[in-house]
């Protein structure tokens, strides 16, 4: 099975359980045997159209949720958990919160790098580097750490606000960077890929 993540800056491709990474450009060249993809970029989508052996998942997701206009990579990782929270940590972080099958809602903030280039605006004493490594239990001495601890209380303390008692799910490329804040959590780098088996296995696509 051959599956397509298609974003705005990467594009991730799944294969025979591998994964991989390329950059979203122009000349990218997309497979000649038969495939299945989600697709947020703007820039592919009358591309894949033309393509029959191209298999758009998005209208096979069906989602119990009142939310409006939840998008489609938020949508396919809770196909993937029908009970948590999924914390998809990319250019944005969105956080989604699934109770027993249902979608009962969610949220978005800035990702780690949007955090960065927003204090640089600001002043140019602001500018820093994202620093995961940040104790949230002291107070900072330093600028640096100052930002990197309003930059990651932000986040965290949302993600705590909405956790409960549900099981709590990181993918995204800084997932990694936010799983350590917290007990019994989890990253799941394959999660969007677990997600759209799920439909296809649900829809018979």
């Amino acid at each position: 099975m051959l599956l397509y993540d298609i974003g705005n800056t990467n594009i991730k491709i799944y294969q025979d359980g591998q994964i991989k990474s390329i950059k979203a450009t122009e000349d990218v060249s997309f497979a000649r045997e038969k495939f299945y993809y989600i697709c947020v970029n703007a820039l592919y989508h009358e591309r894949l159209k033309s393509l029959d052996h191209a298999v758009n998942l998005a209208p096979f997701i069906h989602l119990d949720t009142g939310y409006k206009g939840l998008g489609i990579d938020r949508a396919i990782v809770c196909k993937a958990v029908p009970h948590g929270v999924i914390v998809d940590a990319g250019s944005a972080i969105t956080v989604d919160v699934m109770r027993k099958g249902r979608h009962m809602g969610g949220f978005i903030t800035l990702g780690l790098y949007s955090f960065e280039q927003s204090f640089a605006t600001i002043s140019d004493a602001l500018i820093y580097e994202t620093n995961e490594n940040i104790d949230l239990d002291k107070l900072p001495q330093n600028t640096q750490d100052a930002l990197n601890f309003a930059t990651f209380q932000a986040i965290v303390g949302g993600i705590d606000a909405v956790r409960s008692d549900l099981p709590l799910i990181f993918c995204g490329g800084d997932g990694k960077k936010l799983v350590h804040f917290f007990k019994e959590a989890s990253y799941h780098e394959g999660l969007v890929f677990e997600g759209m088996k799920e439909v296809i296995k649900e829809s018979g696509c």
